[in-house]
C-alpha cells in the first residue's frame, strides 16, 4: 500500500525485518565462487598454453617472395 504525499508515493510496507546471516548459510555462495573463480583460472591456463606467444615467420612462397601481410578490415 502506499500513500501519496505531494509528488512522490512513500511506501508504507518496511523491509528492515530480515534475519542475520549466519556462517552455515554462506558456504555454499562461497564454494560456488571459489569453484567459478578455479574453472576460469583453469581455462585461462590452458588457453595461455595453447596459445603461441612468438610470431611464426612469414611462410615464402613458391618463388621466393614473401606472402603479403594480412590485414584485418
Amino acid at each position: 500500500m502506499t500513500v501519496t504525499n505531494g509528488t512522490r508515493d512513500q511506501s508504507v510496507v518496511r523491509y528492515d525485518d530480515r534475519l542475520p546471516v549466519r556462517g552455515r548459510a554462506l558456504l555454499p555462495a562461497i564454494a560456488m565462487g571459489v569453484g567459478a573463480g578455479l574453472v576460469v583460472f583453469y581455462l585461462a591456463r590452458i588457453l595461455a598454453e595453447r596459445t603461441p606467444f612468438e610470431l611464426e615467420p612469414p611462410e615464402a612462397a613458391p618463388d621466393g617472395t614473401a606472402l603479403p601481410a594480412r590485414t584485418r578490415g
